[in-house]
């Protein structure tokens, strides 16, 4: 299959001698979208830091092949810069792409947020975060973009903005993994990761 960017047939993951995952087989491609599931424990969050260039833990014997490609990661604990603003946030994660001023009012209207670009961080509600954290994502474009508890603190509103997102993000052959408990049939058109089942 083309456009693989992370492969492994015996991927074993985990802590200090714990094993979390072991001699999982995955094969992902960046133009797929993807859902992880399992019970609390399995190993979600682990293998979505994996994924993501975020995991501080031990590969064990695992044989992995993998491409580098722009991956951003939301995950359940907020990393926002509290004490400062929307708008320096905004600044803070994406200067380095050089995004012009159009596409970033664009995007923060998008998700409801240009009223609040001035205000500190510390002062939104847990959805304002989640919101927020959406906003960036999409002002980066990233070629993956790995969300663990996709749902978490959004309102009806705010899960109709996400499901925009990774459907446009889908039509533009961008890879978007999805991280719960269960499939939340938010895409129609996603490949399951079960860790239920390793």
């Amino acid at each position: 299959m083309k456009n693989i960017f992370l492969n492994s047939n015996n991927l074993t993951i985990g802590y200090g001698n714990e094993i979390v995952i072991k001699n999982l087989s995955l094969s992902l491609s960046n133009e797929k979208n993807y859902e992880i599931i399992g019970k609390n424990g399995s190993g979600k969050t682990t293998l979505s830091n994996f994924i993501s260039y975020n995991f501080e833990g031990n590969l064990f014997d695992s044989v992995i092949t993998r491409d580098k490609l722009d991956i951003s990661e939301i995950s359940p604990k907020a990393t926002l810069l509290e004490n400062l603003t929307l708008d320096e946030n905004v600044a803070y994660f994406t200067h380095y792409l050089g995004i012009d001023e159009e596409t970033i009012n664009s995007k923060l209207n998008k998700f409801k947020l240009t009223d609040y670009r001035n205000d500190s961080i510390k002062n939104f509600s847990s959805g304002m975060i989640k919101r927020s954290e959406l906003a960036i994502c999409d002002i980066k474009n990233p070629d993956v973009l790995c969300i663990d508890e996709p749902l978490n603190y959004l309102d009806k509103e705010g899960i109709e903005i996400l499901e925009d997102l990774l459907n446009i993000r889908s039509s533009d052959n961008r890879c978007s993994i999805l991280s719960s408990q269960e499939s939340l049939n938010i895409l129609t058109n996603m490949e399951t990761v079960n860790l239920n089942e390793v």
